[in-house]
Parts: C-alpha cells; sequence; structure tokens
C-alpha cells in the first residue's frame, strides 16, 4: 500500500471515528453542541462560559480535544448537522478571527459573542 493510501485510509478512518462518536453520544438530541478543537485553555474558557450565558432555555454540550479536532474534519467535508458551533479563531482552515482581533477591529468579547456564538438567541431550537 502506498503512502497516500495509507493516509486516505487514516483518514477515513478517523472521519467514521468522528461519525459514530457523534451516533453514539445521541449529539442530535443537543439543541447546540459547541466544538472547542483549539488548545488555548483560557480562550476555551471564555467561549465556554460565553456559550453557557447565551443558552437560555436550550440544551447544549461542549466537546473539546481530539473528538471536537475529529468532528470538526468530518464537518469540514460534510455540513452534517446546523447545530454544531465552532469555537475557535482560527478553524476551521481559512477562518481569520484572529486577524479581526490582532488587527484592532474587533474585541474578543466581540467575536466570541456576535460571530462564534451569533447563532445562538437563548430560545430553544
Amino acid at each position: 500500500m502506498t503512502n497516500g493510501a495509507v493516509l486516505l485510509n487514516k483518514g477515513i478512518d478517523c472521519l467514521s471515528i468522528a461519525r459514530a462518536y457523534w451516533r453514539d453520544h445521541d449529539l442530535d438530541r443537543f439543541d447546540h453542541v459547541l466544538l472547542l478543537p483549539g488548545m488555548d485553555k483560557a480562550l476555551n474558557e471564555r467561549i465556554s462560559a460565553a456559550f453557557a450565558a447565551k443558552l437560555g432555555g436550550c440544551r447544549g454540550t461542549i466537546i473539546e480535544g481530539r473528538q471536537a479536532d475529529e468532528l470538526l474534519s468530518l464537518y469540514s467535508l460534510y455540513a452534517f448537522t446546523g447545530k454544531l458551533i465552532i469555537g475557535s479563531f482560527d478553524e476551521p482552515p481559512g477562518r481569520k478571527l484572529r486577524n479581526l482581533l490582532e488587527s484592532g477591529v474587533a474585541t474578543e468579547e466581540e467575536l466570541i459573542n456576535d460571530v462564534i456564538l451569533g447563532a445562538l438567541h437563548g430560545t430553544a431550537a
């Protein structure tokens, strides 16, 4: 098997694991699922706190670490749900929220509340 085929098989396995994780943890029962793929613990805590505050009567859950990375990989290929919120300034690839922060166009609080969590209205879906 070539290196390309091995990488492709690993990628397919990762996506299969992500889909199984979503199904096995019955994540469809939640109104919103927040993925925290980044390693910035302080930022993740601020995003988590804002998420909890904005949920209102909605049901939500937070997924971090390897599972968040795998679900983000799957979602990047196929937007399989409208319930997913990606809690990152830099992910998925191409997202440039950090540029807005560093250039002074927006504050961290604005990016978290208005961009990342902008779809949350505090009412059940």
